[in-house]
């Protein structure tokens, strides 16, 4: 998982429990709530410590510690699913709603991070048939938390939707990283064949998963926050136009671009503790100064509007044009790598997160 994809699902978390009323029900409620919380967390807790601990049996080839660790990791991630996915099923009001979502975001966050580890580690000896059995049952979690999540938008506040909405966007779609482990795992040829024959259809799940994920993300657009609705939009709406399964190469290149749309945002107006937006309010100038429409950045050369410049040069490329390389596959490469490098890196002032 990329820094910023992980950035984005922890600073949402912080800022995801509504205040519920100061009267003796509300309170009894709030701390209901955060002793839920509090349990997804601590089971959060120990599927991270038990997921780094799995890393490093890998690397010093101590299989033993390997299984186990591999299988505390497992049973405390899912641990930490079905408690969210209770709050989620009992949440009868926008607040606890949002609270459910806090700790959805929680556990999936997790997930995620366990999906990168076990597939960064596949082509390793150490427990390697057990880490291969492991990856689907996983991607099967998280896109478990992600559609329980998705379930929670109509039942939350106005004020809470967007953020919801891009904690979804940012981790169905912040990353491809399980996708490139997977193809890498398997381009270096040095599985046994029952491994490489798992690492394929774990391969084929992980891809569909992403385009299922473009495919819900244009389909809660319009509850995203306004200024990624343009970026994101035409980023989506090209791609899911491909007829057929992107590589992981374009994959990875395109939910890289939507995590640095996504990482840009300034949700919220001020944060938890009255500072500045979550996000510091990177693109508030530029939309304040009608970027999305056409303008230019402050000190530099005019440019066309952010939703104008994806559409024509990544929609283009994907129409069959190639800057570099051969087939549209080089051209999407290189147009939204340079996408990244100089519109929005230049637009953020010339820093571009990492991904």
């Amino acid at each position: 998982m990329s820094q910023v994809r992980r950035s984005i699902a922890v600073m949402a978390t912080l800022a995801a429990v509504v205040a519920l009323p100061a009267t003796a029900s509300a309170k009894t409620s709030t701390a209901v709530s955060k002793t839920s919380v509090a349990a997804v967390q601590a089971s959060v807790d120990k599927a991270s410590k038990a997921t780094k601990r799995l890393k490093r049996a890998v690397r010093l080839d101590q299989g033993t510690v390997a299984k186990r660790q591999l299988r505390i990791a497992r049973s405390q991630t899912a641990a930490a699913s079905r408690a969210a996915r209770r709050m989620a099923n009992r949440a009868s009001t926008e607040d606890s709603a949002a609270t459910a979502a806090q700790a959805l975001t929680i556990a999936g966050t997790q997930y995620d991070t366990l999906l990168e580890t076990l597939t960064a580690l596949v082509d390793d000896g150490t427990a390697q048939s057990l880490i291969a059995g492991s990856i689907q049952p996983t991607i099967a979690g998280e896109q478990q938390i992600l559609s329980v999540l998705t379930s929670l938008l109509d039942n939350v506040s106005s004020t809470t939707q967007p953020l919801l909405a891009s904690i979804i966007a940012g981790l169905g779609a912040g990353d491809a990283d399980e996708v490139v482990n997977l193809d890498s795992a398997l381009d270096i040829g040095n599985l046994p064949a029952m491994i490489t024959g798992i690492v394929t259809q774990c391969l084929e799940m992980a891809t569909a998963a992403i385009e299922s994920a473009l495919a819900t993300i244009q389909s809660i657009l319009p509850m995203l926050p306004t200024e990624a609705q343009a970026p994101i939009g035409a980023i989506v709406t090209q791609v899911t136009s491909i007829v057929g399964t992107l590589v992981p190469s374009i994959l990875s290149t395109v939910t890289g671009l939507i995590d640095t749309v996504l990482s840009s945002l300034p949700i919220l107006g001020t944060s938890a503790s009255g500072g500045e937006g979550m996000f510091g309010g990177l693109l508030s100038g530029i939309l304040d100064g009608g970027m999305l429409g056409g303008g230019s950045v402050p000190g530099g050369e005019a440019t066309g509007g952010i939703m104008d410049m994806i559409s024509n040069l990544l929609g283009g490329v994907l129409g069959g044009g190639s800057s570099t390389g051969s087939g549209p596959a080089g051209g999407i490469i290189a147009t939204v790598t340079g996408l990244i490098d100089s519109l929005l890196g230049g637009l953020l002032g010339g820093v571009v997160p990492a991904t």
